[in-house]
């Protein structure tokens, strides 16, 4: 392995490598020669492709590291993070290859240059869609842009480019991302939204071999699964907090039947029961908020009171105004306030501050010339 000097001083160029083929050597070559450092993770590749990465260790400005079995792509680039954080420096500006010849070395310059015009920004190089794309690639695109755009409100062109590049004061964000196959990449788009971080496009070009993608390592339907896993998890959540709270109502309203305001006061009390299990559920297991509780606990609070008000308001107009049945109203009322909480939960209470100010959670999109603003 080269020494770390080697590519301190230099913006580095990260690639995973999972059986890559001699078009790697032309790649990395490519790379080294326009001034980059490189670190090439090889992931747990087979004995017969090994020459390769013994040609890539004496190759100048690259570090190559092993990984003993394959363990996902998302692990790949995670250790060569760590092994960019141990550099310490912070100068440097870090951008993310595929190893199959996909992405051209323009446009990795180019990845580095919207980098650093827009410091603390993710910078993601997205493909055009519209154009001769392989199958399984539309596919995998389609599957995840859509699950990111209902998690996130924002709409992302290309969510599983693997064309991105980031300043160094961003690593720690990364290694914190969920995920160690490609679910990391959609989750690493997922921790850019909930902490502020801007995220911005630029068009690339994107190189094939064949027609069905057949150098690709992304399975459409298992990856997507994997992908899909912290919207299963919030959508999980948020049924079983939702039948507590109808069950715990419709027990209550039964007992308080002959109260007056008997519908509202069970109302109450099955939001303050479901909003607790809510909370627990969220915290625990599908954001991991391993800050301190009383933080995001006062936050969620706050939110389950502007709810729990505007959940008897709406209630109340359904139920009394519109006159429709107590268990329809109900249903009605928390369809109308879901939408709400997700919002609230996803982008306030449940993520780490980075920027002290207020940004607008706004992709940015940008033509591919930037040599005139760099100028």
């Amino acid at each position: 392995m080269s020494l770390p000097m080697e590519i301190c001083g230099v913006d580095i160029v990260v690639i995973p490598a999972y059986q890559p083929s001699e078009i790697l050597l032309d790649l990395v070559k490519d790379v080294i020669a326009v001034g980059y450092g490189v670190i090439i993770v090889d992931d747990g590749s087979s004995s017969d492709k090994q020459w390769i990465f013994e040609k890539l260790k004496i190759m100048p400005d690259v570090v190559v590291l092993h990984h003993i079995e394959n363990m996902g792509k998302g692990a790949a680039l995670k250790t060569a993070f760590r092994y960019i954080r141990g550099l310490k420096d912070r100068t440097a500006y870090i951008v993310t290859m595929d190893a199959d010849g996909q992405h051209l070395p323009d446009d990795m310059e180019q990845a580095i240059m919207t980098a650093r015009l827009h410091p603390g920004s993710l910078i993601l190089g997205v493909r055009d869609f519209d154009k001769d794309i392989p199958l399984r690639s539309k596919l995998g695109n389609k599957i995840t842009r859509a699950a990111f755009r209902i998690i996130s409100r924002t709409k992302v062109t290309d969510t599983q480019t693997g064309l991105r590049a980031f300043s160094f004061c961003l690593l720690d964000y990364m290694l914190q991302t969920e995920g160690i196959g490609y679910e990391y990449e959609m989750n690493m788009l997922l921790q850019c939204r909930r902490n502020n971080i801007p995220i911005v496009e630029f068009p690339i070009k994107t190189v094939y071999l064949d027609k069905e993608n057949s150098s690709s390592h992304f399975h459409p339907f298992r990856d997507s699964m994997k992908i899909f896993k912290t919207i299963f998890k919030f959508a999980s959540s948020s049924l079983a907090s939702f039948a507590l709270d109808y069950i715990l109502f419709m027990v209550l309203s039964l007992i308080t039947q002959g109260f007056a305001y008997g519908l509202l006061l069970s109302n109450v009390i099955a939001r303050l029961g479901s909003g607790t299990f809510n909370y627990l559920l969220n915290r625990n297991l599908v954001f991991k908020d391993k800050r301190n509780a009383r933080k995001t606990f006062l936050a969620y609070l706050l939110l389950a009171v502007g709810i729990l008000l505007a959940n008897n308001i709406v209630l109340s107009f359904y139920a009394y105004t519109l006159v429709l049945p107590v268990w329809f109203a109900k249903i009605l009322t928390e369809i109308t306030l879901f939408l709400i909480s997700l919002t609230v939960q996803t982008k306030v209470i449940f993520r780490n501050s980075l920027h002290t100010h207020n940004e607008k959670r706004k992709v940015k999109r940008h033509g591919a010339n930037f040599s005139a603003k760099a100028a």
